[in-house]
């Protein structure tokens, strides 16, 4: 994407730094999982002693350590850190496909290979990521008792899930450069439809949106512990040098690598961990342990906010709180419009709070309106299937009738503006209806799946103010959610015929 070429030649991150926060996120979700696993009810087998799938998990953690050692005599703390953590996850990958495909989302959302581009092994790493998935499924497949092989029932979700992707290719064929859009989809929205199909193959129970969930906590927390790192210069003997010397030092905003480098990207998506944490944070059913371990995340995940100078992720952070209240509560209504009274006085506030300079601000409404209009009029010249996916950037100012002050590929500032752009009314049509059907799946599941809910909220607060239409972020939120409604519904099915026989 020419985004993400523009930011890694402009910022050279701290390698070292970068792939040793790499392996303790890697390491962290290892545990996390391997926690979670253990609560499955199996204990019962090896009373006196520890479960199979302990001694397992305490003969690969030995290996990986061997290894790791072996590594440091060449690498030395860096190496032996980060080999004991891609040990540890390719044995965890081969074991369970669920944990093939967690560590898979942790490292896409990192992307270490737009890091070092001039490392052949990091720049391959997608591939083997989905290579070990695909082998891990297979051996977890051929066994009899395996359900893997058992596709989720057809629901209208998954359905609009491919119908979006599908139309978006149609749409190519429309576009002035059909070459260069196909290309694009190819690096982008085919990608993220790829990990949607993973994701029916692969969550099958409760216990597996729980895992998927805590590996995209794990990933993005990585990222925003190492960005947050960097903006307080920690990985430099002297401070960071800012980007423009000519910029007070309240200017500087925090930024990350890769696809999420912009400071309101990576605030965005840390909302969706954010909101997974809100409800571990505050219920009272959970251990002490889980809610001092959810807070300081969280406080981690609030300073990445905080540095990035969002007031979009600000909001959408206080509406979360908020929101958890009103699912929670027996009068939803009462709640509701407290919150909404509590977010008309915090909008204005929010960019007191961030520092962000008036002037700044002023401008950047005033671009943003200009990238709004114009993608209206794109789709108004091209209603049924827009100008052509990925097309906006290089028809804006073919179609911008206001003075440019700027110059170079732009984007639309809000992801229904760019779909709108990009594959007409007929996309924005059923990007819509996936919306409303996320939404209204999380409100059913929001007994036992309140943090999906809040996440989402969350995120689309934040992108009708970023383009993250065909980033692999909201489809991978949007497959969890489907997923643990399909695991809830085949979940209660199984309980009826117990619960009769009683």
């Amino acid at each position: 994407m020419w985004q993400e070429d523009k930011f890694i030649f402009r910022i050279q991150p701290d390698e070292t730094h970068y792939f040793v926060w790499l392996a303790i996120g890697l390491m962290v979700y290892h545990f996390l999982s391997s926690g979670l696993s253990f609560k499955s009810g199996c204990r019962s087998v090896f009373p006196s002693g520890l479960h199979s799938e302990q001694r397992s998990g305490i003969g690969t953690l030995a290996a990986a350590l061997l290894f790791g050692l072996a590594s440091a005599l060449k690498w030395h703390f860096s190496g032996f850190i980060l080999a004991s953590a891609l040990f540890l996850s390719i044995a965890s990958a081969w074991r369970e496909p669920i944990h093939a495909l967690s560590a898979t989302v942790i490292l896409y959302i990192c992307r270490p290979w737009e890091v070092v581009q001039t490392n052949e092994w990091w720049l391959q790493l997608p591939r083997w990521c989905i290579t070990v998935w695909l082998l891990s499924w297979l051996r977890k497949s051929a066994s009899d008792d395996s359900d893997l092989l058992r596709l989720p029932a057809f629901s209208r979700g998954w359905l609009l899930l491919f119908i979006m992707p599908l139309w978006a290719l149609i749409t190519v064929s429309f576009s002035r450069d059909p070459a260069g859009s196909f290309q694009y989809y190819a690096e982008t929205l085919f990608r993220a439809v790829v990990l949607v199909f993973i994701v029916i193959l692969t969550v099958k129970n409760s216990e597996h949106v729980r895992q998927l969930s805590a590996a995209f906590a794990t990933g993005v927390a990585t990222l925003s512990i190492f960005s947050v790192w960097r903006f307080q210069g920690f990985d430099q003997p002297l401070k960071l040098p800012f980007i423009d010397n000519s910029h007070k030092p309240d200017d500087r905003r925090l930024e990350a690598v890769g696809s999420l480098g912009n400071s309101n990207d990576i605030a965005a998506v840390v909302l969706i961990p954010l909101g997974m944490l809100w409800p571990l944070i505050f219920s009272g059913r959970e251990s002490i342990r889980t809610r001092l371990l959810s807070t300081a995340v969280a406080l981690v995940l609030l300073a990445t906010i905080k540095a990035s100078q969002s007031r979009g992720a600000l909001i959408a952070c206080v509406a979360q709180c908020g929101l958890y209240f009103v699912a929670r509560s027996r009068h939803p209504k009462r709640f509701a419009f407290a919150v909404l009274a509590v977010l008309s006085v915090v909008a204005p506030l929010a960019s007191r709070f961030m520092g962000r300079d008036s002037d700044d601000l002023d401008a950047s409404t005033e671009s943003r309106m200009n990238y709004y209009v114009t993608g209206i009029r794109m789709a108004i010249y091209s209603p049924l299937w827009g100008q052509g996916f990925g097309r906006y950037p290089y028809e804006f100012e073919r179609y911008s009738t206001a003075t440019l002050h700027e110059w170079g590929l732009r984007t639309a500032h809000s992801s229904w503006i760019l779909v709108l752009a990009e594959t007409g009314f007929t996309g924005l049509f059923i990007f819509t209806a996936i919306h409303v059907r996320m939404f209204s799946a999380c409100w059913a599941l929001r007994d036992q799946y309140c943090g999906l809910l809040l996440a989402l909220s969350g995120y689309s607060v934040t992108i009708l103010f970023l383009s993250h239409s065909w980033l692999m972020f909201p489809w991978i939120l949007f497959a969890l959610i489907e997923s643990a409604k399909s695991t809830r519904k085949n979940e209660e099915a199984y309980a009826k015929p117990e619960q009769t026989s009683v």
